[in-house]
């Protein structure tokens, strides 16, 4: 207004005059007439990321016969099948992998030195927690994971993820008697024979669980225990005293590592399992045994996770391996699968269809410590305890006939 009024002075006009009128309008178009929105970085990155996305499911969708190989190696990773996406979208996205944890690490230096396990820098500084995994977002664990968070239907919840409501305690069913050997089966290899005395000099192999809480859910009522001794813990303890009766010292630490934040437990076991190797200098196996949680269907998961041998019911074994795809330090890990190869050869001649043979996975899961370092899923929750324990046995076994060979 004040402009307007000056502008009349100025001319010697009143506001009728046509310049007055024109400058009025000029006024009037510039209050109403908006700023023009110009995009930022992140609206501009934040659309070419949404276009790129689009034009690989358009893409996807054009592919024709995409098929997975007709034979896959004994040893390799766990099939695309398995974690319920469909062939098709597992082959292409297999074939063109793409790690988004990696990609960030190359961005921000520091952000790997804290994505699994508590790390510190030269100076002794702590520094904080990065990772997309930690922040609960979507893509951390590559295209895969990404299908899997965004479609619901494509798999089910991954390990160690959730805390399924307990359920009543089923009383296992008694043991039968070993079955006679049908003509012309072939007997499996006899375990060594156990040692009278007792074992001696330094523990050789150490025990110990990440998930100190995971149960067996026909036993306990539940799939995990936090207020009394979990049958995780259980079947360690069974592995450490059947090792003791093949005259292998052994040692087993009870820490437990998942009870305030489940999803920090592997940043507490590495102080364990640091611990566990600093103190026992002639370890030749460092073993973090879990129980395992393949399906969310109970007799899915049952059968996934049981065998049958000499016609008892066993848990199954699962040899998990983690390798440095997160972008993190782990230059064992090829001596860690070479180990497990190993393990499982072990396996299958001692007790064949008790292992459910190896997993490749992207973490490290504290295995850059040692390099015989090894995840051991002994069934899984849907097993009962007993199942579990006489899978402790059977791998104690095979560690027995292991051990000579090992450096």
């Amino acid at each position: 207004m004040f402009f307007y009024r000056k502008a009349a002075a100025e001319t010697g006009m009143d506001g009728s005059t046509k310049e007055v009128k024109a400058l009025r309008w000029h006024l009037v178009r510039l209050r109403l007439s908006p700023r023009r929105l110009r995009p930022g970085p992140w609206l501009r990155s934040l659309a070419l990321l949404t276009a790129g996305f689009c034009l690989v499911a358009l893409f996807i969708s054009w592919v024709p016969n995409i098929r997975p190989p007709q034979a896959v190696p004994a040893f390799a990773p766990a099939a695309s099948g398995e974690s319920g996406l469909p062939v098709w979208v597992s082959a292409v996205l297999e074939r063109y992998p793409l790690d988004y944890t990696a990609v960030l690490h190359q961005g921000l230096p520091l952000a790997p030195l804290r994505a699994q396990g508590r790390e510190k820098d030269r100076l002794g500084l702590k520094l904080p927690a990065f990772s997309l995994r930690g922040l609960g977002l979507p893509g951390a664990g590559g295209p895969l994971a990404f299908f899997k968070s965004e479609l619901a239907l494509f798999g089910p919840l991954g390990r160690g993820t959730a805390r399924p409501t307990p359920l009543p305690p089923v009383p296992p069913a008694s043991p039968a008697p070993p079955a006679p050997p049908s003509p012309g089966e072939v007997p499996a290899a006899q375990p060594p024979i156990k040692p009278a005395q007792a074992p001696t000099g330094p523990p050789v192999v150490a025990v110990y669980h990440t998930h100190t809480s995971e149960d067996y859910v026909p036993t306990a009522g539940t799939s995990h225990t936090y207020n009394r001794k979990a049958g995780i813990v259980v079947v360690g303890e069974t592995l450490v005293e059947a090792l003791a009766e093949h005259g292998i010292r052994a040692v087993h630490d009870t820490t437990r590592h998942d009870g305030e934040k489940f999803r920090e437990a592997y940043l507490h076991s590495a102080d364990t399992a640091a611990r566990l190797v600093k103190a026992n200098s002639g370890l030749k196996m460092l073993l973090d045994v879990h129980r395992d949680a393949p399906s969310t269907d109970p007799g899915e998961s049952h059968s996934m996770t049981t065998a049958e041998i000499a016609g008892r019911k066993v848990a199954r074994l699962y040899l998990i391996v983690g390798t440095d795809r997160l972008g993190l330090a782990h230059p064992n890990w090829q001596k860690n699968h070479a180990f497990a190869l190993k393990l499982q050869q072990k396996l299958e001649s001692l007790y064949p269809g008790l292992s459910r043979g190896i997993k490749i996975d992207t973490a490290r899961f504290n295995q850059h410590l040692h390099p015989q370092a090894l995840l051991v899923e002994i069934g899984g929750d849907q097993n009962t305890l007993e199942e579990a324990k006489l899978a402790a046995r059977y791998l104690a076994d095979a560690i027995a006939v292991l051990l000579p060979e090992l450096p």
